[in-house]
């Protein structure tokens, strides 16, 4: 069976949503801080942007999926032709499979308040979500790992990858500590966290958009022998 992907129509269409998604979150936060009373608005829990199980966090999970879906065809072609560095490409898919589920069910969270319960450091400032510290050390060794693998992409690839995984890598740890230390300092209700987290989201779901874009584009010119068609 053959279908068509328009990475350009997929693109805005993710961009699009991503917008409505703001829009709702900051007229929720402009409530939120106006009333100071969430309890009575059950329709902030359902849009912010902080919360889990929610429509953001939804999107964002399957945003996420999506990639690794186009990650497992890449691998799966990547794998039958023989390919150099297809064990790249499905350790790549396996990472996005499980950050879909990360994203889904709060698993990072889990693993912050094992990490916290275990005092292998104190958990205050930058690293009080301690979840960063573990996620933190996978990543230095992801990117030693996968350092060759970029290096011998195509240069067009190359930037896509590189320029969507410092976005996500920005906002998931980067922004994520600055808003710890500030929950840290002045609690997780303050104008400034709410803008923190508000701007790691964002970063996080645009880099999304434009890695699944990179991949689509990977598979257009790449793959010939694909059962899928993707145009532009």
């Amino acid at each position: 069976m053959e279908f068509a992907l328009n990475r350009k129509t997929i693109a805005k269409s993710m961009l699009s949503i991503i917008a409505v998604l703001l829009v709702m979150h900051v007229t929720q936060l402009v409530v939120y801080f106006y009333i100071g009373n969430p309890d009575e608005f059950d329709f902030i829990h359902l849009l912010d942007f902080d919360y889990e199980g929610n429509l953001p966090s939804l999107y964002s999970s399957l945003a996420i999926f999506f990639s690794a879906i186009l990650l497992w065809i890449i691998a799966r072609h990547a794998s039958r032709n023989g390919m150099a560095f297809a064990r790249h490409w499905i350790g790549l898919a396996v990472i996005f499979t499980f950050l879909g589920v990360d994203e889904a069910t709060a698993l990072h969270e889990e693993l912050g308040d094992i990490v916290e319960a275990s005092e292998i450091f104190e958990a205050t400032g930058f690293l009080y979500f301690a979840w960063v510290v573990p996620y933190g050390l996978l990543l230095i060794a992801f990117c030693l790992s996968y350092l060759k693998f970029v290096l011998q992409l195509p240069n067009l690839y190359k930037i896509q990858f590189v320029v969507a995984g410092m976005l996500f890598v920005a906002g998931a740890v980067g922004l994520e500590t600055i808003s710890a230390k500030e929950a840290d300092l002045h609690g997780a209700e303050t104008i400034y966290y709410s803008f923190l987290y508000t701007l790691e989201e964002l970063c996080e779901m645009i880099a999304i958009v434009i890695f699944s874009h990179a991949l689509l584009h990977y598979i257009e010119h790449e793959l010939e022998d694909i059962t899928f068609k993707v145009t532009h």
